[in-house]
């Protein structure tokens, strides 16, 4: 079956636990940023939402 503009983020989910079931920063964030492209093809009316959830995941301490 052919992956969809979904595969990557869903791929990327299966390393964002430890195997004590921990979270991993890191890895749940560059799994974020491959929601971007997906958001992108509703146009620009989601500009801004894109802007923001970007930014979120590049400073998410907002420091």
């Amino acid at each position: 079956m052919e992956g969809t503009v979904f595969t990557p983020c869903l791929e990327g989910m299966k390393n964002v636990k430890s195997e004590e079931g921990q979270m991993l920063t890191k890895p749940f964030l560059d799994t974020c940023k491959l929601i971007l492209p997906v958001i992108e093809k509703f146009g620009a009316a989601m500009t801004l939402v894109k802007s923001d959830i970007g930014g979120n995941i590049s400073d998410p301490l907002g420091i």
